[in-house]
C-alpha cells in the first residue's frame, strides 16, 4: 500500500508516495475511495473522464481529488481503477485522467465514511532527493 493514513483530530490526512507524478495521483485518489468505501467489490464497469488544468503541482492535485469527490457525489458512483496523463501547459500543469468504477449499490458495497471536502490543509506535492514523489493531503468528513 503506497500510502499511509496519518493522526489528526476531526478530519482525516494521508501521506502518498509513488516512484512518479502520475502513479503519486492514482495512489492519492485510490487512498481517498478506500477511506469512503471498501473498494474489494468495486468493478471498473464505467469510465469518467477527467481533465483539470492548475498554475502549480498542489493546485492540480488538489483539483483531481476535488473532481473526483464531485463525480462521486454527483453520479452516485465508487471509483475503484485511475488513469493519469499529467503534461506541462503554458506556465501550469494539465491531467487528463479516467476514474473507472460503478454506481453505488448498498446491497454490494460498504461505505465507510462521506467525504465532505478536499481541503488545502497541510497539502503538498514534492519530489524527494531520491527522485520519488510523496504528497499529504487532508479530507474533510
Amino acid at each position: 500500500m503506497p500510502w499511509e493514513e496519518l493522526e489528526h483530530t476531526a478530519d482525516a490526512a494521508f501521506r502518498v508516495w509513488a516512484e512518479d507524478l502520475e502513479e503519486l495521483f492514482v495512489d492519492a485518489a485510490r487512498a481517498l475511495f478506500e477511506l469512503i468505501a471498501d473498494l474489494e467489490n468495486v468493478e471498473p464497469k464505467e469510465r469518467v473522464e477527467i481533465e483539470v488544468e492548475a498554475d502549480d503541482l498542489v493546485e492540480l492535485f488538489h483539483d483531481w481529488l476535488e473532481e473526483l469527490l464531485f463525480r462521486h457525489e454527483v453520479n452516485e458512483m465508487l471509483f475503484s481503477d485511475f488513469e493519469v496523463k499529467i503534461e506541462k501547459k503554458d506556465g501550469g500543469y494539465r491531467l487528463e485522467g479516467v476514474a473507472m468504477g460503478e454506481p453505488i449499490d448498498p446491497e454490494k458495497h460498504t461505505i465507510h465514511t462521506e467525504v465532505k471536502a478536499i481541503t488545502y490543509h497541510m497539502m503538498n506535492v514534492e519530489r524527494k532527493e531520491d527522485g520519488t514523489w510523496e504528497a499529504t493531503y487532508v479530507v474533510d468528513l
